[in-house]
């Protein structure tokens, strides 16, 4: 959804609040894709500070689906955040980048709030993405994590399990 920016320029040193409808069903970042599986509206206060200066703060509530990075498992990634951020309208988008002033999400005077959004989850997902913090991932051998049933190792992968055998085994030899 957009934001039309004059309303709020029209009155300095007012703000006005706004409950926003998330429009998108997926985050795609680091190369992956993430299914969101709940969302709240968006709480967004547009401060007009006066001159053409804005202060955005969105309050943003989501649930995301992915695989745990240890085993695969699928996991809920529930993001809560509140981000603030300044904008200056009277600036040009040249200006805004030479300040480095990340404002994508906003074009002429119009605010995106879908992107908006999208920009500050990048910088709350978390690093790692994990089903409990005790996985210890694939079992070695087994091939499922690790709540699965035993099974042989793959006999292919033999040799390089021979390898890594024979590193350990000459990193553990005292000199």
């Amino acid at each position: 959804m957009q934001i039309h920016l004059s309303e709020v320029l029209s009155q300095p040193e007012q703000s006005r609040n706004y409950t926003v409808p998330l429009e998108m069903d997926c985050f795609a970042y680091a190369g992956m894709s993430y299914p969101i599986i709940e969302k709240e509206p968006v709480q967004l206060t547009i401060y007009h500070k006066g001159g053409k200066k804005l202060e955005i703060t969105a309050v943003v509530a989501v649930v995301l689906s992915a695989a745990c990075d240890r085993c695969l498992s699928e996991v809920t990634v529930p993001l809560s955040f509140q981000s603030e951020l300044e904008v200056d309208m009277g600036q040009t988008v040249e200006e805004r980048i030479q300040n480095l002033e990340e404002t994508v999400f906003i074009e002429g005077y119009m605010l995106d709030v879908d992107k908006l959004v999208r920009c500050e989850m990048v910088v709350h997902m978390p690093v790692k993405i994990l089903c409990r913090e005790e996985c210890t991932g694939l079992e070695s051998g087994r091939g499922e994590s690790d709540g699965g049933e035993d099974r042989p190792a793959d006999p292919r992968m033999a040799a390089i399990r021979d390898i890594f055998q024979k590193a350990n085994q000459e990193g553990n030899k005292e000199v």
